[in-house]
């Protein structure tokens, strides 16, 4: 039996798609405190994958902070207080791309507007870009807004392709773009601290003046050419990031 995914997921490698399904499962609560996950040898019999790809998906989910690891003993769900917070862990191109766990609403339809900054920013010919916004839902409460800017051909063919959707759904925008015009292959991040405004408190379901990060990313293909910038202000009293860092491994050692 092979790893099955939905057809937001279905293209990323086997181990991302182990570690959804994963972490679908954890979230259900279907492993409980003395409940360990399945064996490695059982995710490999179940699933049809090997076994450095199992071990890659546990890894995943250590990172993640969402279990723990006790050897002779298994793997354990990390039972976490009910903070009300989400908790997004990034650290791949992937998990930016899937944003798992929540549903995204357009709530300003795409539009072309003219930006000459924006423009030099996406390294177009010309002056005019396509903005959306969109707002992200977990658990039935708002905690994210991003302001979206795009080349306008990337723009008019998500309309074209009906990729933006009416309502709550699963996925994000970049993921549409990187299937289109990408993939993307990397991301800058700027984090700035800001207080939120009213508008923006209205949109979250927060207060105004609150403090709250703005996390603006630029995401480019392999060969460098800039496809998105976005902008996403977060309820911080519901958000929390978490970054895992690695050692590179030194080459000829």
């Amino acid at each position: 039996m092979s790893v099955t995914a939905d057809s937001t997921s279905e293209a990323l490698p086997g181990y991302r798609r182990l570690a959804l399904i994963l972490t679908e499962e954890i979230q259900a609560g279907q492993y409980g405190e003395n409940t360990p996950l399945p064996t490695d040898t059982e995710m490999m019999a179940k699933y049809g994958l090997g076994r450095q790809t199992v071990r890659r998906a546990f890894q995943e989910l250590v990172a993640d902070g969402l279990v723990y690891r006790v050897r002779g003993r298994g793997t354990f769900p990390i039972s976490r207080p009910n903070s009300g917070r989400t908790v997004r862990s990034t650290g791949s191109i992937e998990a930016l791309e899937e944003w798992s766990g929540t549903e995204m609403e357009v709530i300003s339809p795409l539009e072309l507007r003219r930006d000459l900054d924006l423009a030099q920013r996406l390294e177009l010919d010309g002056p005019v870009v396509a903005r959306l916004t969109v707002r992200r839902w977990v658990d039935d409460e708002p905690f994210a807004v991003t302001e979206i800017i795009l080349p306008p051909d990337v723009g008019s063919q998500l309309v074209s392709e009906d990729k933006i959707p009416s309502g709550r759904a699963k996925g994000t925008i970049v993921a549409h773009v990187s299937a289109m015009a990408g993939p993307v292959a990397s991301a800058e991040e700027t984090v700035t601290a800001i207080l939120v405004s009213e508008e923006t408190a209205t949109v979250l379901h927060t207060g105004a003046s609150r403090p709250a990060l703005r996390v603006e990313r630029v995401y480019r293909n392999a060969d460098g050419q800039p496809l998105e910038i976005s902008s996403t202000v977060h309820a911080s009293e519901r958000y929390e990031h978490r970054l895992s860092i690695h050692r590179a491994v030194q080459r000829g050692s």
